[in-house]
């Protein structure tokens, strides 16, 4: 395999896993996890925001593997790309796959993507007791691995707009998650960090 694919390949399997854990939900509940409200001016546009970003990413990194010398035209950071950055960007995006999987499976039918109308039961256990974000986490480290793959200023724009993107995000669901569950959300709120 050209090394070159490793990027385009972890991300695309990043999607994959994504996509697989919606589908047996949908196939094993007929409930469609996807319940992001377009309607709402800041949720939608964050949706088109996420769906901006992975296309970015996966395009980025297609566009490296077919156009030779391309990283070098928007700004590679060379000082940054060694082959210890590499090794250590493949397993910082093997593990990433793994945990956010994992978080995704732990949600068990309380897996969606987006706010839904009425909150689901909260979960706290598994790698919700180490980060309430769990998922949200693997996939910003995950954006991590890849532009620690190829430091350029583009990665780095599009890791910073994941960073600020899933920030906004988070707040909304920590005010509906309040509004919703109370003090037993607040509480959980006080015992486990944000991110980590």
């Amino acid at each position: 395999m050209p090394v070159d694919l490793v990027p385009l390949i972890f991300g695309l399997a990043f999607v994959a896993a994504t996509a697989a854990r919606s589908l047996w939900l949908r196939v094993s509940t007929g409930f469609n996890p996807y319940v992001v409200n377009h309607q709402d001016p800041l949720l939608g546009f964050l949706a088109q925001v996420f769906a901006a970003i992975a296309m970015s990413l996966l395009a980025y990194f297609a566009a490296m593997f077919f156009w030779p010398g391309f990283e070098a035209k928007v700004g590679m950071l060379n000082w940054m790309k060694t082959d210890a950055t590499q090794t250590a960007s493949m397993a910082i995006m093997s593990a990433m796959i793994i945990w956010t999987s994992y978080a995704q499976f732990a949600m068990g039918n309380s897996w969606r993507i987006g706010i839904p109308d009425q909150a689901q039961p909260l979960r706290t256990d598994g790698p919700f007791s180490t980060s309430r974000n769990p998922i949200f986490l693997g996939m910003l480290v995950f954006v991590a691995g890849m532009t620690l793959w190829s430091p350029s200023a583009v990665t780095l724009t599009l890791l910073a707009s994941s960073y600020i993107a899933l920030e906004v995000q988070i707040r909304c669901e920590e005010a509906f998650l309040e509004r919703n569950l109370g003090q037993p959300y607040k509480d959980y709120c006080a015992r486990v960090r944000r991110w980590i």
